[in-house]
Formats: C-alpha cells, sequence, structure tokens
C-alpha cells in the first residue's frame, strides 16, 4: 500500500507540473476610437464614406458638370477593436489567434454603418514553417509596407486593399527569409460583377511571395499571384456559361527606415484587380467590334506610388504620392451598357495623387492633417482594346482632419 501511494502522489506531483509548465490562453484587447472630417474641392468617389478614390468626371453625356461642387462630411465608422489570443502548443507548434472588427460595414444606404470583420483567423508557427487559417489580409497587402497615410484606405486606388478567406504556408528557411504560398476565396472584397466569380471557377486564387530583411532596416518583398474567375453563370442565349478567365497580378515591394525617416516604395500590375480596389475589371471580348458571346478580357492595371516620413515621436511628417494607369485589354474588347458595372473607372485613363500629412501624437491620442491633391483623367473616347483616349482631366482638393485614441 506504502508502494502504490508513493507512485500515486509521484503521477500527481508530475501531472500538477505539467499543468503549471502548460501555457494559459491569453487575450490582449486593441483597437482604438477613430473621428474622420474633411472637406472635398470637387464630388469624388469614395468608399465606406470617408476612404477616398479620385475625384468623378462629368455627370452626364450633356457635358453638365453637375460634380463641380464641393461636400463635407464626418464619420467615427472607422473605430475597431480587436482580440490577439495567445494559448497551449498544438500539433508541436506554439499557436496564436487573432479577431478583429470595425463599424464601416453599411446596410446599403452608405450611411447605416454596422459592424464588420476584418480579421478572423488562426496560426500554427513551428518556428521554420507556420500555418495560418482564416480571414486576413490578401498577400498583395503587405502589412510591413503600406503607405501610412492619414486616410485609412492607405493609398488606394494606387495601393491594394483586401482581406480574404484563406489558407498561407510560410517557410522560413534563413534568417530575415521567408517563402509562403497562399490559397484564397474572397469575402466581402470581391471583383465586380457576378456573384462568386472565383467560387464558381473551380480554382482558389493562388499567391507566391518571397519577403526578405526587416522592416526595421531594409526590407523587400515579391508578390505573384493567378486568379481564375467565370465572369457570368450565363452567356448571351441565357445558357449556362462555361467561360473562364485566368489573369495575373503581382508587385514588388521595397522599405528603407533610418533613425530619421522611411522610405517606402511599390510597383504593382496585373488584370481583374477590382477584388484589391483598384481601377480595371473586365471588359467583353469582341471581334470588329461585336462582342463575343460570354467571353472577356482582363483590363490590366499599373500603379506605383512612394511614401516618405520622418520618424519623431511626438510630429510624424510624410508624403503620399502615386500613378495608377488604365492600359486597356490585350485583345479586342468593348464596354457598353451594364458591362460598365465590371469595371472600376471604366472610362479613367490614369490617376495621379500627391498628399503632403503631420501627424501629432501625445499618449494614446493622435491628430492628423492630411492635404490630398488628386487628379483624374477621365477619356472622352476608347480604342479597340477598351482604353480610354482623348482625356480631359478632373481635379479635386481633399483637406483631413483625423483623430484616434489608441488603446
Amino acid at each position: 500500500m506504502k508502494s502504490i501511494a508513493l507512485c500515486l502522489l509521484a503521477l500527481t506531483s508530475l501531472f500538477v507540473q505539467a499543468q503549471e509548465n502548460e501555457k494559459k490562453i491569453t487575450v490582449k484587447t486593441y483597437g482604438f476610437v477613430g473621428f474622420d472630417a474633411f472637406v472635398d474641392s470637387r464630388m469624388s468617389a469614395t468608399a465606406r464614406n470617408v476612404g477616398y478614390f479620385y475625384p468623378l468626371g462629368f455627370a452626364d453625356a450633356a457635358g453638365h458638370d453637375k460634380n463641380d461642387r464641393s461636400k463635407f462630411d464626418f464619420s467615427a465608422n472607422i473605430s475597431r477593436i480587436g482580440f490577439a489570443i495567445q494559448g497551449p502548443d498544438a500539433f508541436g507548434a506554439s499557436t496564436s489567434a487573432k479577431i478583429e472588427a470595425d463599424f464601416a460595414g453599411t446596410s446599403g444606404n452608405d450611411k447605416d454603418f454596422v459592424l464588420r470583420l476584418r480579421h478572423a483567423y488562426l496560426n500554427l508557427d513551428w518556428e521554420k514553417s507556420a500555418l495560418l487559417v482564416g480571414q486576413t489580409w490578401h498577400p498583395m497587402f503587405i502589412p510591413e509596407n503600406y503607405p501610412a497615410t492619414v486616410n485609412f484606405v492607405a493609398g488606394l486606388p494606387f495601393h491594394p486593399l483586401s482581406r480574404a478567406p484563406q489558407l498561407r504556408y510560410t517557410y522560413m528557411p534563413a534568417n530575415k527569409l521567408s517563402l509562403s504560398l497562399t490559397i484564397l476565396s474572397q469575402g466581402d472584397f470581391t471583383n465586380l460583377g457576378a456573384v462568386d466569380q472565383v467560387e464558381r471557377s473551380d480554382f482558389p486564387e493562388a499567391v507566391a511571395q518571397v519577403k526578405y530583411g526587416s522592416p526595421k532596416e531594409l526590407f523587400v518583398a515579391a508578390t505573384f499571384g493567378v486568379k481564375q474567375v467565370e465572369p457570368a453563370p450565363l452567356d448571351d442565349s441565357e445558357n449556362i456559361s462555361t467561360s473562364k478567365l485566368t489573369t495575373m497580378h503581382g508587385n514588388l515591394s521595397l522599405r528603407y527606415t533610418t533613425p530619421a525617416v522611411t522610405f517606402k516604395a511599390e510597383g504593382v500590375y496585373g488584370g481583374n484587380m477590382t477584388n484589391l480596389v483598384m481601377i480595371g475589371g473586365l471588359a467583353r471580348k469582341a471581334e470588329n467590334g461585336i462582342a463575343l458571346n460570354g467571353q472577356y478580357e482582363a483590363i490590366r492595371t499599373a500603379a506605383f506610388w512612394t511614401d516618405i516620413h520622418t520618424n519623431g515621436e511626438t510630429f510624424k511628417f510624410g508624403v503620399f504620392a502615386g500613378i495608377t494607369n488604365n492600359l486597356g485589354t490585350a485583345n479586342e474588347s468593348i464596354i457598353e451598357g451594364s458591362e460598365a458595372s465590371y469595371v472600376r473607372g471604366a472610362d479613367i485613363e490614369k490617376v495621379y495623387i500627391i498628399s503632403p500629412r503631420v501627424v501629432f501624437a501625445s499618449g494614446p491620442v493622435e491628430i492628423g492633417v492630411e492635404i490630398n491633391r488628386t487628379i483624374a483623367y477621365y477619356g472622352t473616347d476608347m480604342d479597340e482594346k477598351s482604353k480610354p483616349i482623348d482625356s480631359k482631366d478632373f481635379a479635386n482638393n481633399r483637406l483631413l482632419l483625423s483623430f484616434r485614441y489608441h488603446f
């Protein structure tokens, strides 16, 4: 009996010690309360009321410029809350998770904002490799290097912005070097046009990415993705469509940080990138000016941006600049009637932006002021590849005042 009691005591001691050594689940709350106030000199295309794209062109074919007027607005819908979670190991990997939401969802009237899921994922980390499952940034949005604009949409439509449900495997063969492969579907960031274009195409979007360096010094990244869509469930004869379209997209990203100044730059190229909230989309494939039954061509887009800012703790001065171009399709195509709904900025040839800013920080509070000068060139005609030509420019000046209370 004494021996049995000693064995039970030893086992109990080992069990208690194992429990003490096991990691506990910890939850950290984070987020901010945000308020933006802005005034535009010209009516403009926006997202979620405060996210800025570009000035609008003529309001009608008769040339009546009803968009030549100013507008102001206030909004707090950018406020967000999140939970960062860490817990016990699983499958030999350290575990973490995140769930985050803001109030930039909409019920359809552009004013009634509702809670919207931003991130919801779990991550298994084996030191040399990791597996992420859930919704988070699309790989074309690189968290280590994006414009630090006061405008919360981070440089749209010159810089990609999207979150998507995904599975991502990352391998780290050496210090500061990572290789990843991601497969994705689409959530609330979708391609313009028919619903479930990617999901009906039989293949998820696939993206490969390589990153090297550190955001605190020199950081570079390269991304390449392939996406297949089925643009329409039915063709022009109301038969089930079997026409699919494959496009490619990618970027090259650079960040260099010194103690005083941070320099960022990125080039983006691809077709049918409206799910990344960029201009372009899909046009009808054509021959001799006549649309082919149920077939589409991708409108190609190229963009380049740069962002430079100081690294002071109290005051940060910065300037963002960018250009995006509509390159049209590779083959003959047309845009007419409802097909314009498959395209963002169907009649935009290019857009320029220059946007200086200053951010003043004190404790948890940040106050930012940004002046946004954007010029959009609208074509009065299109060539045989749906590229706008004979363009006329329209400019907008936006003055933005922003408040953030971080927690």
